[in-house]
């Protein structure tokens, strides 16, 4: 924040950070439905194709690949995280599902075949902290869609620069095992970089043991009229839409305070 040190971009390990891919699976089993029912909208909606190859993009534990395989696409995923990558295969072999996933950074991939669709979820483009890493991730995206597919991703937004920090807090059960989250974002906005913090804590207990793990990283938000910017001076997509939140009837220009903004794109 103003009249604060300065958040420094310095890029860390995210495979050191989702060290327990086994408690963040169960911690962010959330009620994902509407947001997959939001994804099949925009499929069917906008895509000049038919959609049935789709990549998740920083896909983590998959909780939105997991969803669409079971609806019947073709699903691949791309994470930084090796333990995530193998976490993920055993998921799906599990449930007799079949696709290519893939570690690798979302600024440089390839993918073995091209696909209909793309999506990236949970704000994960903030990752990247500099625009050219942005344009360059947009690119890769580019190289791997089908020409007509889309691209649909989400990103914080702040709606109050007075206090723009939120936080989670939840807990969840399996069997003997609980896990209690804590999530927040948007904390020590600097509004020069664009750049904030993410903190996570996962405690988990089972069988009487107590496990806790914490994570914290620096993520950048983008605002929509430089979002546009950004897509045009990447190329190769055109701007569909934007919406607040996974609803689609609720355009960001016309929606107060909106938090997250979920935009779509169109391969040209």
């Amino acid at each position: 924040m103003v009249g604060r040190q300065a958040l420094r971009l310095r890029e860390k390990s995210r495979d050191r950070e989702y060290s327990a891919p086994r408690f963040y699976e169960i911690a962010f089993e959330l009620n994902r439905k509407s947001e997959v029912d939001f994804l099949v909208h925009c499929f069917k909606r906008f895509s000049r194709r038919p959609v049935r190859r789709v990549v998740d993009i920083a896909c983590g534990t998959g909780p939105h690949l997991m969803r669409l395989a079971d609806r019947g696409y073709e699903m691949s995923g791309l994470d930084l995280s090796p333990r995530n990558i193998q976490f993920l295969r055993e998921r799906l072999a599990r449930k007799g599902h079949k696709g290519e996933l893939v570690v690798g950074d979302m600024s440089d991939f390839r993918l073995a075949r091209p696909v209909d669709a793309a999506i990236c979820m949970q704000d994960s483009q903030g990752h990247l902290l500099k625009t050219e890493q942005l344009v360059a991730h947009l690119q890769a995206v580019g190289r791997c869609l089908k020409r007509g597919g889309l691209y649909v991703f989400d990103r914080y937004m702040v709606s109050s620069w007075t206090n723009p920090a939120r936080r989670w807090t939840w807990s969840k059960r399996r069997g003997r095992l609980i896990v209690r989250a804590s999530f927040s974002a948007l904390n020590d906005v600097d509004p020069v970089s664009q750049v904030f913090r993410e903190r996570m804590t996962l405690e988990a207990i089972e069988n009487g043991t107590r496990r806790l793990y914490r994570q914290t990283h620096l993520s950048r938000m983008i605002f929509p009229q430089e979002l546009k910017t950004v897509v045009e001076l990447a190329g190769g997509f055109e701007f569909v839409q934007w919406f607040f939140g996974f609803k689609p009837h609720q355009v960001l220009e016309r929606s107060r305070h909106p938090i997250i903004m979920v935009v779509v794109l169109r391969k040209k």
